[in-house]
């Protein structure tokens, strides 16, 4: 589903990605794992060309990357960005009206089973403001959603969440990992990449270090850093 070959990312002077590959299998789940400044967001940026790369190259489901086929990626932020001037089901329906050419009807239609998926359906005429945190992030999953993706990528999900919100978003997230959705998730849950995951990688300085199981990943970490990121969180 995706292939990233030797990807070079610089802001300027600073190096944030360098020579990164990676190979995604259809219905993989994996979660990117690693210190604040690593390039994890980064990495995933890439994916959806809201980065652009220096160097080496990207293809998803076998065609290099470009503005048609970046489309097939839905990508869910730690901030939301929702709409705040118009209503949950306004923000599911927008993308699928303007980029898709859906018919209302059928956007509204969609909209209402993406709404129950993630349950808020009763939240549908709410504005984000009337919303919680958690509430906020479970439907811009659904408006990622909504645009059908081949590929889901998380980008921090539940860190600007209230400890107590976190498990309704990671349950929605789960819900997805067993219909085989095929995804990314850059994560400081630890648990929930245990539990959740194909493969865990571990980025540190711009680099994937390790890339395992679970069980390689947290029970048998090869790389020092890694033993060291390890220890200092759990």
């Amino acid at each position: 589903m995706i292939e990233v070959k030797k990807i070079s990312k610089k802001f300027k002077d600073l190096e944030v990605l360098k020579d990164v590959s990676l190979e995604v299998s259809k219905g993989e789940i994996i979660s990117i794992i690693g210190p604040s400044g690593s390039g994890k967001s980064t990495l995933l940026r890439c994916l959806n060309k809201l980065e652009d790369i220096q160097s080496g190259t990207i293809k998803i489901e076998g065609e290099l990357l470009n503005r048609n086929n970046c489309k097939k990626l839905g990508m869910v932020f730690q901030g939301f960005n929702l709409f705040p001037h118009k209503t949950v089901l306004e923000n599911i329906i927008e993308a699928p009206i303007i980029v898709k050419k859906m018919s209302k009807d059928k956007a509204i239609k969609l909209a209402d089973d993406l709404l129950k998926k993630v349950g808020l359906l009763d939240k549908k005429d709410s504005y984000p403001s009337q919303l919680s945190g958690g509430q906020k992030q479970r439907i811009a999953i659904a408006r990622a959603l909504a645009m059908n993706p081949h590929i889901m990528l998380f980008d921090e999900p539940t860190s600007a969440l209230d400890p107590e919100l976190v498990g309704d978003v990671l349950s929605v997230i789960k819900e997805l990992a067993k219909e085989h959705m095929t995804m990314l998730v850059v994560t400081h849950q630890m648990q929930f990449a245990k539990e959740v995951s194909d493969r865990v990688i571990f980025m540190d300085q711009g680099k994937i270090i390790e890339d395992g199981s679970p069980t390689e990943i947290f029970e048998n970490p090869s790389h020092d850093r890694l033993r060291q990121f390890l220890s200092s969180i759990i």
